[in-house]
């Protein structure tokens, strides 16, 4: 495979069935990389190659194609063209390239009467149900490569506005360019936090104290008879702390557009620095915090508060609140 040029400015692939009319010529031309040689190497001919492929069907509304004419830059000489080999449905045909010939030049000054383009023209028939050529030429000297017009004709229409990739005879000028655009995005997040109890298991720690009710001295003159049992319990109950956290829908603010580059940097000024947080251990421990309506206004999953301590806390990482409680 020969080398391609890294950027072609023009299309490998054109499709005239996809244009619509009465009557259409359906035909693909494609640019064969393969076999094309668009870069050559010093001592090398410039060769471009093609395929092209009927994809119409049977009846009135589409054409077989009788000839066409690639439109290649108007100063290539005739003698400059030269190894056109051509191939219908894999058999070879015969080129008769020149004045009259089924390959010809045809210059600006008399465009082709029934395709209406200038350039090299190939006058063999391909089927327009399934039909395929293969056409190639080659160029002694190497031209830069960019669109060239393809027109078309059979079954008296003409179809043309469609460009390939073929010799043009200057470089295909490209302007690249960038655009700027400052916006603020804010969405509003909503936390609810939730508390789950568990079920409360007992321990019992230690073995129990047995005494008699000091008030009963004996038991002769009563039914009954008091004693008193100590026993040391722990309880352990379980609580799961957690938050939900629902994101709404975000606001853009556009600022102005521009052409210069205002992103580059754009952060450097506005990094917020790190802070040490206290936990929120540190803050229940404020009874001035925890008591306050900012406090109370947090908790209820609200996004904004006065409080400076619970700022500080809740805002110090992105963690759950079950996670900053048991920081």
């Amino acid at each position: 495979m020969h080398q391609i040029p890294s950027q072609l400015q023009c299309s490998k692939r054109i499709d005239y069935s996809e244009v619509n009319g009465k009557r259409i010529l359906p035909f693909v031309f494609e640019l064969d990389l393969e076999t094309s040689n668009l870069d050559p190497a010093p001592g090398e001919n410039q060769r471009f190659c093609y395929n092209v492929t009927g994809v119409g069907r049977g009846g009135y509304h589409s054409a077989n194609l009788s000839h066409f004419v690639l439109g290649i830059c108007d100063r290539i000489p005739e003698n400059q063209i030269t190894n056109i080999t051509v191939t219908i449905n894999g058999m070879q045909q015969t080129v008769d390239y020149g004045w009259k010939g089924n390959v010809q030049l045809i210059l600006p000054q008399k465009p082709d009467r029934y395709a209406g383009c200038a350039g090299l023209r190939f006058e063999f028939g391909v089927n327009k149900s399934g039909g395929q050529m293969a056409f190639c030429f080659e160029l002694t000297t190497p031209y830069p490569v960019g669109p060239n017009p393809v027109c078309l004709y059979g079954g008296g229409v003409a179809a043309e506005g469609l460009s390939i990739c073929g010799p043009v005879c200057e470089e295909v000028g490209t302007c690249e360019t960038a655009a700027y655009q400052p916006l603020s995005v804010s969405v509003p997040v909503t936390v609810d936090p939730f508390v789950r109890e568990g079920e409360a298991t007992t321990f019992c720690c230690g073995d129990p104290t047995v005494i008699r009710e000091p008030a009963m001295i004996d038991c002769i003159d009563h039914n009954t008879c008091t004693f008193i049992i100590t026993q040391n319990i722990c309880v352990r109950v379980p609580v799961t702390f957690g938050a939900n956290a629902t994101v709404g829908e975000a606001s853009v603010q556009c600022g102005e557009a521009t052409g210069e580059d205002i992103c580059t940097g754009c952060g450097t000024t506005n990094a917020s620095s790190e802070v040490d947080a206290p936990s929120i251990r540190e803050v229940l421990n404020q009874p001035e915090e925890i008591n306050s309506p900012s406090a109370g206004a947090c908790f209820n999953g609200k996004v904004t508060y006065e409080s400076s301590a619970l700022k500080a806390c809740l805002g110090s990482d992105k963690k759950s609140i079950f996670n900053l409680l048991f920081d």
